[in-house]
């Protein structure tokens, strides 16, 4: 699983999409605000909001709305930091038309969550209020692993939201009172300046690489002990290295992530 998911990254050059980060991504889905990140769940994971209404499947290709897809993912990690990794995604399924439905993005994305991300979906909030559903999820449901789907909720209105997102954390648009309203803003010219410094980028990767391979000594010990409480003492020393490895990765971050929307709107 691991071999086949590090062969599907680099065919995928994920490492290139996030180097580039927006740049590389269809613009027209950016501004249409199609997926956006906004507010959290009451497990404090963050809340991905994918509106329906405004996809339209010939305005893109099917390798741009992947693109697009796998670079929310990724990016849903930064959001994700400090809790479980873990991200809820709500369907709004409000005021879309048969020229929303798109089979492609669907099973493209849980192709996506079910391959190559399984642990990142917490649960998936349907929020529909139209019979055109009821046909499309008989055409959707035959292709959703039994894991995913046990992880789908349907809600008929807000009410079916707030046991998963509080009422105050709930946009507006989804019968909340969090005042939030999706724009996008364009990247600023020097925002990505440090990714040309090869120098400082040299530093950082050694100070990550010193770190994980510290990280893996510790847990060979850890693996390796004797007694209780050595083992106890190695856990700790691991639990140490594995918080050394995060802030190294923090800090080589930014010379080889571009910069997000997530971060210009100060949600990172």
């Amino acid at each position: 699983m691991l071999r086949k998911t590090l062969e599907w990254r680099a065919g995928q050059a994920l490492d290139e999409i996030m180097f580039y980060g927006e740049s590389q991504l269809h613009m027209h889905t950016m501004k249409s605000g199609l997926a956006f990140a906004c507010t959290r769940d009451r497990l404090n994971n963050p809340v991905f909001v994918i509106r329906v209404r405004v996809n339209m499947a010939r305005e893109r290709s099917i390798a741009a709305i992947k693109r697009f897809l796998c670079w929310q993912i990724e990016t849903s990690q930064l959001l994700a930091s400090g809790v479980d990794g873990r991200v809820t995604l709500v369907f709004d399924m409000s005021g879309f038309t048969r020229d929303n439905i798109d089979l492609q993005l669907v099973r493209t994305l849980i192709t996506l969550l079910t391959n190559y991300y399984p642990e990142t979906l917490g649960v998936m909030l349907i929020y529909v209020n139209s019979l055109l559903f009821s046909g499309l999820w008989a055409l959707i449901a035959p292709f959703i692993d039994p894991n995913v789907k046990a992880k789908i909720i349907l809600a008929r209105n807000a009410s079916g939201l707030v046991p998963f997102i509080d009422r105050k954390c709930l946009p507006v648009e989804l019968g909340g009172s969090k005042a939030f309203k999706y724009e996008y803003v364009v990247p600023e010219i020097n925002e990505n300046s440090c990714m040309g410094d090869v120098k400082a980028r040299g530093v950082v990767e050694r100070t990550f690489g010193d770190a994980v391979d510290a990280y893996e000594r510790a847990t060979r010990t850890w693996l390796t002990s004797k007694s209780d409480d050595v083992s106890v003492d190695a856990g700790h020393e691991r639990d140490s290295a594995r918080e050394a490895v995060c802030r190294a990765f923090d800090a080589l971050d930014p010379y080889v992530r571009a910069r997000t929307l997530y971060h210009r709107l100060e949600f990172i």
